[in-house]
């Protein structure tokens, strides 16, 4: 038998080197989607971070506007010099603001709705306008902050930029945690019955101060209006009168004026006067409604009241007794801190009160437009 010769194919060189360069592909690719899934980790929490400076920023600006508001004086600069502050302290490489009405809209420097930022008033002197326009109750925000990579470098990605905006506005506070009980809008004395009547002088304002507020402090009687109410208000029905003070409901109140129901418990005074004292409000800003001339709109069971805004009141003590004649609400002194206090009830059937000071206080909750009015408790509200 005959054996054929066996044949040998030449080798192709270019096959080891194709893939090579497929596998460094492939692993090129495999780092790529790597490095930018772990980066997408890296960027949220980046922008996390942009939106809560941008927050912050906002906010900022927009308690400079509450205590302009308030009664302050309060310039552009002042704004800018705040939001920059809040800027730099979280880290935003720029932002830029501008002014809003109470809803966030764009102003003019006219206070003119806009609808565009170019013809919108910024915050700051770059728009050529150094004023805050009329109407504006908050500013809108823009910010930015740059951030180096790690994986993503390989790419030849080096540097990513998280962007957020925010909107903060100012105005009359519309809701939070209240004392239940109801203040009148201007100095009221309780006639020789304990009813309400009122004195047409408004409350004055005081200033921060330590230990206590600098100003007027004052003695206000808390009058009956029938069913056994002392000016106590009814804000959660499911809760009596001394756990909506140790543990107050979130109430908000969609437009003033409202009328809410009192709380006809004959011992609802005393459950307060026991809830401050074991919750040690004495020395704390406390939330009170404030009712107008209208006051209680109803009698008996059914009683309301007509209640027009919020206010503010640094708390000496309150007061409860079982007699026509309080003696803690007849004082002229303070058993607290010496001061000198108004007394205006005169010992006429007033057997409750609260004695402090009436204060421009600005906080955190929900607002309203309008004026800021006498003994207005002011809001500052994160829109967007």
């Amino acid at each position: 038998m005959r054996r054929e010769p066996m044949s040998h194919r030449p080798a192709r060189r270019g096959e080891g080197g194709q893939i090579i360069v497929i596998a460094a592909l492939v692993m090129i690719a495999m780092i790529g989607g790597v490095s930018l899934v772990l980066e997408g980790g890296n960027a949220y929490a980046h922008q996390r971070m942009a939106q809560n400076a941008a927050d912050s920023v906002a906010n900022a600006g927009a308690t400079v506007l509450a205590e302009r508001l308030g009664g302050a004086t309060r310039t552009d600069a002042d704004v800018l010099s705040a939001m920059n502050r809040m800027s730099t302290e979280n880290d935003l490489d720029a932002f830029t603001a501008y002014y809003t009405n109470v809803t966030g809209g764009l102003l003019s420097p006219a206070g003119i709705a806009v609808g565009g930022y170019g013809a919108a008033a910024q915050v700051g002197p770059a728009d050529g306008d150094e004023t805050i326009p009329p109407g504006t109750q908050g500013v809108r925000v823009g910010g930015s902050q740059t951030f180096g990579t790690t994986f993503a470098r390989a790419i030849g990605i080096n540097q990513f930029t998280a962007s957020a905006d925010a909107t903060a506005v100012t105005g009359a506070l519309t809701g939070g945690q209240f004392m239940p009980v109801v203040f009148p809008v201007s100095m009221a004395d309780c006639d020789g019955s304990g009813n309400t009547v009122i004195i047409d002088e408004p409350w004055r304002m005081s200033n921060p101060g330590n230990p206590h507020p600098v100003g007027q402090e004052y003695i206000v009687p808390l009058c009956k209006t029938g069913g056994g109410s002392f000016m106590i208000l009814d804000l959660d029905p499911d809760k009596n009168c001394y756990e909506e003070v140790m543990d107050p409901t979130s109430i908000q109140f969609d437009d003033f004026p409202v009328d809410v129901d009192t709380d006809t418990g004959n011992d609802c005074a005393k459950k307060i006067e026991e809830s401050v004292t074991d919750k040690s409000l004495q020395g704390e800003v406390v939330l009170i409604p404030i009712c107008d001339d209208q006051c209680s709109t109803e009698t008996g069971d059914n009683g309301t009241y007509h209640i027009i805004r919020i206010t503010a009141f640094y708390l000496d003590y309150l007061s409860y007794s079982d007699h026509p004649v309080n003696s803690l609400c007849e004082l002229t002194t303070s058993p607290t801190y010496g001061t000198s206090m108004v007394n205006i009830t005169g010992g006429n059937g007033s057997s409750s009160c609260m004695a402090g000071w009436f204060v421009r206080y600005v906080t955190s909750g929900p607002v309203g437009s309008g004026a800021i009015n006498n003994g207005e408790a002011i809001g500052v509200q994160l829109i967007r």
